[in-house]
Protein backbone atom coordinates (compact mmCIF):
# COMPACT_ATOMS: atom_id res chain seq x y z
CA UNK A 1 0.00 0.00 0.00
CA UNK A 2 1.64 3.30 -1.04
CA UNK A 3 2.49 5.80 1.87
CA UNK A 4 0.11 7.50 4.37
CA UNK A 5 2.56 10.22 4.11
CA UNK A 6 1.91 10.95 0.59
CA UNK A 7 -1.91 12.48 0.21
CA UNK A 8 -1.17 14.48 -2.29
CA UNK A 9 0.52 12.49 -5.03
CA UNK A 10 -0.35 11.40 -8.56
CA UNK A 11 -0.94 7.65 -9.17
CA UNK A 12 -0.90 5.17 -11.61
CA UNK A 13 -3.31 2.33 -11.75
CA UNK A 14 -2.48 -0.64 -13.54
CA UNK A 15 -4.85 0.19 -16.26
CA UNK A 16 -2.38 3.33 -16.32
CA UNK A 17 -5.25 6.10 -14.48
CA UNK A 18 -3.90 8.90 -13.84
CA UNK A 19 -5.68 9.62 -10.23
CA UNK A 20 -5.52 12.16 -7.92
CA UNK A 21 -4.58 11.11 -4.14
CA UNK A 22 -6.74 14.02 -1.19
CA UNK A 23 -6.65 13.54 2.01
CA UNK A 24 -9.98 12.69 3.22
CA UNK A 25 -10.48 16.74 4.71
CA UNK A 26 -8.87 18.16 1.69
CA UNK A 27 -11.64 15.86 -0.39
CA UNK A 28 -14.74 17.46 1.68
CA UNK A 29 -13.20 21.06 1.36
CA UNK A 30 -12.75 20.83 -2.39
CA UNK A 31 -16.60 19.26 -2.72
CA UNK A 32 -17.69 21.99 -0.56
CA UNK A 33 -16.25 24.38 -2.26
CA UNK A 34 -17.30 23.63 -5.92
CA UNK A 35 -20.84 23.38 -4.54
CA UNK A 36 -21.20 26.67 -2.96
CA UNK A 37 -19.65 28.31 -5.81
CA UNK A 38 -22.83 26.97 -8.02
CA UNK A 39 -24.87 28.79 -5.80
CA UNK A 40 -25.46 25.70 -2.44
CA UNK A 41 -25.45 27.29 0.98
CA UNK A 42 -22.11 26.32 3.41
CA UNK A 43 -24.46 23.89 5.49
CA UNK A 44 -25.66 21.98 2.57
CA UNK A 45 -22.38 21.78 0.68
CA UNK A 46 -20.65 20.33 3.57
CA UNK A 47 -23.68 17.87 3.66
CA UNK A 48 -23.14 16.56 0.07
CA UNK A 49 -19.23 16.76 0.53
CA UNK A 50 -19.79 14.37 3.44
CA UNK A 51 -21.56 11.64 1.44
CA UNK A 52 -19.53 11.91 -1.79
CA UNK A 53 -16.41 10.99 0.09
CA UNK A 54 -18.34 8.74 2.04
CA UNK A 55 -19.57 7.04 -1.69
CA UNK A 56 -15.49 6.76 -2.46
CA UNK A 57 -14.50 5.64 0.50
CA UNK A 58 -17.00 2.65 -0.17
CA UNK A 59 -15.70 1.71 -3.16
CA UNK A 60 -18.33 3.37 -5.68
CA UNK A 61 -16.32 6.10 -7.47
CA UNK A 62 -18.55 6.93 -9.55
CA UNK A 63 -21.10 7.71 -6.78
CA UNK A 64 -18.36 9.88 -5.54
CA UNK A 65 -16.52 12.94 -6.37
CA UNK A 66 -17.43 12.67 -10.23
CA UNK A 67 -21.16 13.36 -9.26
CA UNK A 68 -19.64 17.14 -8.81
CA UNK A 69 -19.99 17.96 -12.10
CA UNK A 70 -23.41 16.59 -12.82
CA UNK A 71 -24.80 18.28 -9.83
CA UNK A 72 -23.15 21.71 -11.01
CA UNK A 73 -25.62 21.10 -14.08
CA UNK A 74 -28.67 20.31 -12.70
CA UNK A 75 -28.19 23.02 -9.93
CA UNK A 76 -27.49 25.28 -13.21
CA UNK A 77 -31.33 23.94 -14.53
CA UNK A 78 -33.40 23.61 -11.55
CA UNK A 79 -31.43 26.10 -8.82
CA UNK A 80 -30.81 25.75 -5.19
CA UNK A 81 -34.43 25.38 -3.65
CA UNK A 82 -35.80 26.73 -0.61
CA UNK A 83 -36.54 25.99 3.08
CA UNK A 84 -37.98 22.08 3.29
CA UNK A 85 -40.74 21.50 5.02
CA UNK A 86 -43.14 19.00 6.51
CA UNK A 87 -46.80 19.10 5.07
CA UNK A 88 -48.96 16.56 7.26
CA UNK A 89 -47.67 14.55 9.94
CA UNK A 90 -49.37 11.95 12.25
CA UNK A 91 -47.94 9.68 14.68
CA UNK A 92 -46.78 7.40 12.25
CA UNK A 93 -46.05 9.41 9.05
CA UNK A 94 -45.48 11.68 7.56
CA UNK A 95 -44.97 14.00 4.26
CA UNK A 96 -42.50 16.52 3.42
CA UNK A 97 -41.86 18.92 0.56
CA UNK A 98 -38.23 18.75 -0.16
CA UNK A 99 -38.83 22.92 -1.60
CA UNK A 100 -36.70 21.39 -4.89
CA UNK A 101 -33.16 21.04 -2.44
CA UNK A 102 -31.03 18.75 -3.25
CA UNK A 103 -31.78 15.42 -2.24
CA UNK A 104 -28.61 14.34 0.08
CA UNK A 105 -30.10 17.08 2.25
CA UNK A 106 -33.27 16.25 2.58
CA UNK A 107 -33.08 12.46 2.75
CA UNK A 108 -31.72 13.05 5.76
CA UNK A 109 -34.35 15.14 7.11
CA UNK A 110 -36.57 12.43 5.42
CA UNK A 111 -35.12 9.65 7.42
CA UNK A 112 -34.34 11.10 11.27
CA UNK A 113 -37.73 11.99 10.74
CA UNK A 114 -38.79 8.09 9.88
CA UNK A 115 -36.35 7.51 12.65
CA UNK A 116 -38.35 9.63 15.25
CA UNK A 117 -41.75 8.39 14.94
CA UNK A 118 -41.06 5.07 14.80
CA UNK A 119 -38.71 5.71 18.25
CA UNK A 120 -42.33 6.91 19.91
CA UNK A 121 -44.68 4.51 17.37
CA UNK A 122 -42.92 1.67 16.60
CA UNK A 123 -43.33 2.36 12.76
CA UNK A 124 -42.69 5.68 10.95
CA UNK A 125 -43.55 5.92 7.07
CA UNK A 126 -42.29 9.31 5.54
CA UNK A 127 -43.18 10.55 2.20
CA UNK A 128 -40.54 13.19 0.33
CA UNK A 129 -40.78 14.93 -2.85
CA UNK A 130 -39.88 17.96 -4.77
CA UNK A 131 -36.48 16.54 -4.50
CA UNK A 132 -34.04 15.32 -6.51
CA UNK A 133 -30.38 13.21 -6.94
CA UNK A 134 -29.69 11.97 -3.27
CA UNK A 135 -26.85 9.57 -4.10
CA UNK A 136 -26.05 6.15 -2.21
CA UNK A 137 -29.32 4.44 -0.14
CA UNK A 138 -27.12 2.99 1.49
CA UNK A 139 -26.45 6.12 3.79
CA UNK A 140 -29.89 6.42 5.08
CA UNK A 141 -30.40 3.18 5.82
CA UNK A 142 -27.40 2.76 7.87
CA UNK A 143 -28.08 5.90 9.60
CA UNK A 144 -31.64 4.52 10.87
CA UNK A 145 -29.83 0.84 11.18
CA UNK A 146 -27.32 2.31 13.77
CA UNK A 147 -29.92 3.98 15.72
CA UNK A 148 -31.36 0.49 16.22
CA UNK A 149 -34.21 0.35 13.59
CA UNK A 150 -35.11 -1.43 10.70
CA UNK A 151 -35.61 0.50 7.51
CA UNK A 152 -36.07 0.35 4.21
CA UNK A 153 -35.76 2.86 1.33
CA UNK A 154 -36.72 3.45 -2.22
CA UNK A 155 -35.82 6.19 -4.51
CA UNK A 156 -37.53 6.78 -7.73
CA UNK A 157 -35.46 9.45 -10.34
CA UNK A 158 -35.76 10.83 -13.65
CA UNK A 159 -36.50 8.49 -16.38
CA UNK A 160 -33.46 6.80 -18.12
CA UNK A 161 -34.49 2.77 -17.81
CA UNK A 162 -36.92 0.82 -20.85
CA UNK A 163 -38.87 -1.49 -19.24
CA UNK A 164 -38.52 -5.06 -19.79
CA UNK A 165 -38.93 -5.27 -22.98
CA UNK A 166 -39.38 -1.85 -24.50
CA UNK A 167 -36.11 0.66 -25.82
CA UNK A 168 -38.07 3.75 -23.80
CA UNK A 169 -36.99 5.34 -21.06
CA UNK A 170 -40.06 5.25 -19.02
CA UNK A 171 -38.24 3.92 -15.48
CA UNK A 172 -35.56 5.82 -13.08
CA UNK A 173 -32.51 3.71 -12.39
CA UNK A 174 -34.80 2.90 -9.31
CA UNK A 175 -32.54 1.88 -6.48
CA UNK A 176 -33.97 0.16 -2.84
CA UNK A 177 -32.06 -0.14 0.33
CA UNK A 178 -32.90 -2.32 3.66
CA UNK A 179 -30.92 -2.37 6.83
CA UNK A 180 -31.32 -4.44 9.82
CA UNK A 181 -29.42 -3.95 13.15
CA UNK A 182 -26.90 -6.06 14.15
CA UNK A 183 -24.87 -6.79 17.42
CA UNK A 184 -21.73 -5.46 15.41
CA UNK A 185 -22.61 -3.45 12.91
CA UNK A 186 -26.27 -3.58 10.81
CA UNK A 187 -26.91 -6.02 8.09
CA UNK A 188 -27.13 -3.66 4.55
CA UNK A 189 -28.64 -4.32 0.97
CA UNK A 190 -28.45 -1.96 -1.22
CA UNK A 191 -29.30 -2.00 -5.16
CA UNK A 192 -29.96 -0.47 -8.57
CA UNK A 193 -32.52 -2.14 -10.33
CA UNK A 194 -31.13 -0.94 -13.70
CA UNK A 195 -28.24 -3.02 -15.19
CA UNK A 196 -26.38 0.40 -14.86
CA UNK A 197 -26.40 3.44 -12.54
CA UNK A 198 -26.91 6.95 -14.25
CA UNK A 199 -24.06 8.09 -11.75
CA UNK A 200 -21.84 5.51 -13.26
CA UNK A 201 -22.81 6.26 -17.10
CA UNK A 202 -21.67 9.94 -17.16
CA UNK A 203 -18.59 8.47 -14.51
CA UNK A 204 -17.80 6.69 -17.77
CA UNK A 205 -18.48 9.72 -20.09
CA UNK A 206 -16.14 11.59 -18.17
CA UNK A 207 -13.24 9.28 -17.95
CA UNK A 208 -13.77 8.47 -21.56
CA UNK A 209 -14.33 4.98 -20.98
CA UNK A 210 -16.91 2.79 -23.25
CA UNK A 211 -19.79 1.05 -20.65
CA UNK A 212 -19.64 -2.55 -20.07
CA UNK A 213 -21.86 -4.32 -23.09
CA UNK A 214 -25.55 -5.43 -22.52
CA UNK A 215 -26.02 -2.39 -20.34
CA UNK A 216 -27.93 0.23 -22.29
CA UNK A 217 -29.71 0.75 -26.10
CA UNK A 218 -28.96 4.26 -28.50
CA UNK A 219 -32.56 5.81 -29.24
CA UNK A 220 -33.32 3.47 -32.13
CA UNK A 221 -32.62 0.42 -29.47
CA UNK A 222 -29.63 -0.61 -30.30
CA UNK A 223 -27.37 -1.99 -27.93
CA UNK A 224 -24.54 0.48 -27.41
CA UNK A 225 -21.83 0.76 -24.99
CA UNK A 226 -21.22 5.06 -25.92
CA UNK A 227 -22.14 6.73 -22.56
CA UNK A 228 -23.66 9.58 -24.88
CA UNK A 229 -25.83 7.69 -26.79
CA UNK A 230 -27.05 5.60 -23.61
CA UNK A 231 -27.85 8.59 -22.22
CA UNK A 232 -29.88 9.85 -25.41
CA UNK A 233 -31.42 6.34 -25.29
CA UNK A 234 -32.02 4.22 -22.31
CA UNK A 235 -30.59 1.97 -19.72
CA UNK A 236 -31.36 -1.68 -19.41
CA UNK A 237 -33.23 -3.06 -16.85
CA UNK A 238 -31.21 -5.73 -14.33
CA UNK A 239 -32.42 -9.24 -13.70
CA UNK A 240 -34.71 -9.50 -17.22
CA UNK A 241 -38.19 -9.47 -16.28
CA UNK A 242 -37.40 -9.63 -11.98
CA UNK A 243 -35.44 -6.81 -11.57
CA UNK A 244 -38.05 -4.76 -14.12
CA UNK A 245 -40.55 -5.66 -11.70
CA UNK A 246 -38.89 -4.56 -8.84
CA UNK A 247 -38.19 -1.32 -10.74
CA UNK A 248 -41.81 -0.56 -10.69
CA UNK A 249 -42.52 -1.75 -7.23
CA UNK A 250 -40.31 1.24 -6.65
CA UNK A 251 -41.54 3.74 -9.13
CA UNK A 252 -44.66 3.25 -7.55
CA UNK A 253 -43.24 3.99 -3.85
CA UNK A 254 -42.16 6.79 -5.28
CA UNK A 255 -45.44 7.79 -6.35
CA UNK A 256 -47.28 7.30 -3.16
CA UNK A 257 -44.39 9.43 -1.87
CA UNK A 258 -45.25 12.25 -4.34
CA UNK A 259 -43.39 11.91 -7.42
CA UNK A 260 -44.73 12.14 -11.11
CA UNK A 261 -45.77 8.51 -12.55
CA UNK A 262 -42.52 9.39 -15.12
CA UNK A 263 -40.12 11.73 -14.31
CA UNK A 264 -38.54 14.16 -16.18
CA UNK A 265 -35.17 16.01 -15.29
CA UNK A 266 -37.14 19.09 -13.76
CA UNK A 267 -40.15 16.53 -12.63
CA UNK A 268 -40.62 15.32 -9.24
CA UNK A 269 -38.69 12.26 -7.83
CA UNK A 270 -40.32 10.27 -4.85
CA UNK A 271 -38.75 8.65 -2.14
CA UNK A 272 -39.93 6.45 0.46
CA UNK A 273 -39.18 5.41 3.56
CA UNK A 274 -40.21 2.71 6.17
CA UNK A 275 -38.18 2.79 9.70
CA UNK A 276 -39.74 0.15 12.02
CA UNK A 277 -38.64 -0.71 15.46
CA UNK A 278 -37.74 -4.16 16.25
CA UNK A 279 -39.39 -4.21 19.31
CA UNK A 280 -43.15 -4.39 17.74
CA UNK A 281 -42.15 -7.98 16.91
CA UNK A 282 -39.28 -9.48 18.91
CA UNK A 283 -36.43 -8.16 21.69
CA UNK A 284 -34.40 -5.80 19.67
CA UNK A 285 -31.38 -7.22 21.55
CA UNK A 286 -32.37 -10.97 20.38
CA UNK A 287 -33.28 -9.53 16.72
CA UNK A 288 -29.59 -8.05 16.50
CA UNK A 289 -28.01 -11.21 18.09
CA UNK A 290 -29.77 -13.43 15.24
CA UNK A 291 -29.38 -10.59 12.49
CA UNK A 292 -25.66 -11.46 12.88
CA UNK A 293 -25.93 -15.01 13.51
CA UNK A 294 -27.22 -14.77 10.20
CA UNK A 295 -24.47 -12.98 8.71
CA UNK A 296 -21.72 -14.91 10.76
CA UNK A 297 -23.45 -18.27 9.06
CA UNK A 298 -23.13 -16.89 5.73
CA UNK A 299 -19.71 -15.76 5.36
CA UNK A 300 -18.43 -18.79 7.33
CA UNK A 301 -20.01 -21.04 4.08
CA UNK A 302 -18.12 -22.83 1.79
CA UNK A 303 -17.21 -20.86 -1.51
CA UNK A 304 -17.76 -21.49 -4.74
CA UNK A 305 -14.93 -23.22 -6.46
CA UNK A 306 -14.05 -19.89 -8.40
CA UNK A 307 -14.12 -17.96 -4.87
CA UNK A 308 -11.97 -17.48 -1.77
CA UNK A 309 -14.89 -16.41 0.41
CA UNK A 310 -18.50 -15.68 1.09
CA UNK A 311 -19.54 -11.82 2.09
CA UNK A 312 -22.80 -10.48 2.91
CA UNK A 313 -23.96 -8.04 1.26
CA UNK A 314 -22.68 -5.00 2.52
CA UNK A 315 -19.24 -6.20 4.36
CA UNK A 316 -17.01 -5.46 2.04
CA UNK A 317 -18.45 -1.59 1.30
CA UNK A 318 -18.02 -0.92 5.14
CA UNK A 319 -14.32 -2.35 5.18
CA UNK A 320 -13.60 -0.25 2.45
CA UNK A 321 -15.12 2.76 4.53
CA UNK A 322 -13.51 1.74 7.51
CA UNK A 323 -9.61 0.81 5.46
CA UNK A 324 -10.06 4.47 4.00
CA UNK A 325 -10.96 5.99 7.00
CA UNK A 326 -7.90 4.62 8.73
CA UNK A 327 -5.40 5.55 5.96
CA UNK A 328 -7.27 8.99 5.28
CA UNK A 329 -7.17 9.63 1.92
CA UNK A 330 -9.17 8.71 -1.27
CA UNK A 331 -8.14 8.52 -4.89
CA UNK A 332 -9.88 11.38 -7.68
CA UNK A 333 -9.51 10.56 -11.53
CA UNK A 334 -7.31 13.35 -12.70
CA UNK A 335 -10.15 14.35 -15.05
CA UNK A 336 -12.39 14.96 -12.17
CA UNK A 337 -10.35 16.59 -10.46
CA UNK A 338 -8.92 19.13 -13.07
CA UNK A 339 -12.61 19.52 -14.17
CA UNK A 340 -13.08 20.80 -10.47
CA UNK A 341 -10.08 22.58 -9.63
CA UNK A 342 -10.41 24.32 -12.74
CA UNK A 343 -13.67 25.30 -11.79
CA UNK A 344 -13.42 26.77 -8.58
CA UNK A 345 -10.12 28.91 -9.84
CA UNK A 346 -12.01 30.42 -12.75
CA UNK A 347 -14.79 31.52 -10.46
CA UNK A 348 -11.26 32.77 -8.48
CA UNK A 349 -12.68 31.53 -4.90
CA UNK A 350 -16.14 33.38 -4.82
CA UNK A 351 -17.88 33.26 -1.56
CA UNK A 352 -20.46 30.75 -0.45
CA UNK A 353 -24.04 31.34 -0.31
Amino acid sequence: MPSKALPNCLTQSKTKEIKMRLGLDQAKSLASAWLCHHGMSVEHAGVVADHLVYATLAGHAFAGMPRLVPIAEYLAKRGCGGVVSTTHRTPQSATIDGANVIGYVTSLAAVDTAVDLARTGGIGIVGLSNSWFSGMLRYYVERAANAGFIALHAANAAARVAPYGGIDPLLGTNPIAFAFPAEDRPLVIDMATSSIAWGDVIYHQQIGKPLPSGCAVDQEGVPTTDPLSAIGGAFIPWGGVRGSSLSIVVQALGILAGSDPVISDRGKWGYFFLVIDPAVLMDPAEFKAKVSQLRQTIESSRPAADGSSVYAPGTRSFERVQDGIERNWIDVDDEVYEAVRLGIDYAQQGECG
